[in-house]
């Protein structure tokens, strides 16, 4: 750029590269930063069924809800249900350690897969435990409760305890 002023010649030379460095600097621990105080959420699916057809509910004699649940004791597991006689499975190992020995296991796989061969259209079950009860067993029942074909397990607090 030259610029003329009075009586003299002379040059203006004026730099114009620009400094990048000191803004890749800023972003390089703004980045990071950021990151780090983001708030991650998990996203949970929500499992549901549409309603059946009103043409069937209507051919079908409607059965009363099964309402199964299974009681965890204090020396035994109960099952009952509308419509089914009570069962009893003995407790003791799993009252101590938390978990289930394999006969008690395969007793209860066994009479709950009966149950949901008995009544196809019903996939809930209520997990009624008692305060003391180990979360181990809890989740040991409703693993069990999904390998027979009960999707729905519910926990419930047992009233016994209050």
């Amino acid at each position: 750029m030259s610029v003329r002023s009075r009586g003299r010649s002379s040059r203006h030379v004026v730099d114009c590269d620009l400094e990048l460095r000191p803004l890749m600097n800023v972003f390089i621990v703004l980045i990071p930063m950021l990151l780090m105080s983001a708030v991650f959420m998990e996203i949970r699916v929500i499992e549901m069924s549409a309603p059946q057809a009103a043409a069937t509910a209507s051919t079908q004699p409607e059965q009363p809800a099964l309402h199964l649940a299974l009681h965890v004791r204090g020396d035994s597991y109960v099952l009952t249900g509308t419509g089914i006689p009570a069962a009893e499975f003995g407790r003791d190992a799993a009252a101590r350690t938390g978990r289930l020995d394999a006969a008690t296991s395969a007793r209860l796989t066994e009479a709950l897969a009966r149950i949901v061969a008995a009544h196809p259209e019903d996939h809930e079950i209520r997990i009624v435990a008692e305060s003391r009860t180990r979360y181990q067993e809890i989740v040991t029942l409703m693993d069990l409760a999904r390998n027979a074909g009960l999707s729905d397990a519910a926990l419930e607090g047992s009233m016994e305890d209050a």
